[in-house]
């Protein structure tokens, strides 16, 4: 029978498994009362170590152990049920299951408050770069399992558990946590600005803007505000070296209006259009263009990066000032 005909059998046990497995400890997205009650929850857990929510990382990687222990000794169970003989891609998935199992196995002892593993100094950064390579192992599983036409049921909760696990870490700031840094700001060696994207489970990549203009208009975009430096970390090049370099993000003010910031009066406006800065002469005009609600404050080298077209409906006094 082949591989992939064997996936029910397989489904079927672990979807089973299910019901002897113990449920997780709460995180702060299922604990009665929120985040502040599931700190109380863990203090009264082994492994707790307080405010970082070390104790929650605790006990999801207890849940993860579970599953994945169960995943490699029902996979293994299963493929020499058949005929006592395995494929080469059934002895790849058997040893990728037990090399997750292991990972899981020992990344929950490094999350142990009693483990030497880390100095309290860096415990966090240490910690997060073990989860990488917990992730690193689970991608590569998963990869097997793809190839083999399997999609077990434990599979799919140890990717929940695996998120659930990064979510935490995004509450543990560090400028060497790739899980804190995401949606983040960065910036390299080589001047330029990133925006720091989760692809999966320890996966991340970078994604420079083309420019401040392109900054500026991303963060307007996402609804931020108009100073994107307050979601900005400085990062050393190692920590930028682990993500690749995504797509750029080429974005501008195109077709909008602009004003230097500040709160100086006579602060002219100006309307992006055909790739020139136009100056508005009269209030109508800006009216005309979605009103002062949708003028946007950018630095004085994004306006001079445009060469200056004609203003629009202008007097011989000039542009309208703000």
């Amino acid at each position: 029978m082949t591989l992939r005909r064997r996936l029910g059998l397989l489904l079927i046990a672990a979807g089973l498994s299910a019901a002897c497995v113990p449920v997780p400890f709460p995180g702060p997205e299922t604990a009665p009362g929120g985040p502040d009650r599931a700190d109380e929850l863990a203090a009264d857990r082994p492994g707790y170590a307080g405010a970082d929510r070390r104790g929650a990382v605790f006990e999801l990687s207890a849940e993860l152990e579970r599953r994945a222990a169960y995943l490699a000794e029902s996979s293994f169970h299963h493929f020499r049920g058949w005929n006592n003989a395995f494929t080469d891609q059934e002895q790849a998935i058997l040893f990728s299951s037990e090399a997750f199992a292991a990972s899981c196995r020992l990344f929950h002892r490094l999350a142990e408050t009693a483990s030497d593993y880390y100095h309290r100094t860096y415990r966090r950064t240490n910690l997060y770069s073990a989860f990488l390579y917990l992730a690193r192992s689970f991608r590569a599983l998963e990869d097997e399992m793809r190839k083999g036409g399997l999609r077990p049921f434990e599979l799919q909760e140890s990717r929940r558990l695996l998120d659930r696990i990064e979510r935490e870490f995004r509450n543990w700031p560090d400028a060497d946590n790739l899980a804190y840094l995401d949606d983040k700001y960065v910036k390299g060696r080589d001047a330029a600005v990133y925006l720091i994207v989760r692809e999966g489970a320890g996966t991340y990549s970078r994604r420079p803007f083309k420019n401040l203009e392109s900054l500026f208009k991303y963060n307007y975009d996402r609804k931020r505000g108009g100073n994107p430096w307050d979601h900005f970390v400085e990062v050393e090049e190692r920590t930028l070296a682990k993500m690749r370099t995504g797509r750029m993000i080429e974005l501008s003010f195109e077709g909008l209006m602009i004003v230097e910031p500040g709160e100086r009066r006579n602060r002219p406006v100006y309307l992006i259009e055909k790739g020139k800065r136009r100056g508005l002469t009269r209030p109508e005009i800006v009216n005309r263009y979605g009103g002062w609600g949708n003028v946007f404050e950018v630095p004085r080298e994004v306006i001079e990066a445009y060469p200056e077209g004609p203003p629009i409906d202008a007097p011989a006094s000039g542009h309208i000032k703000k």
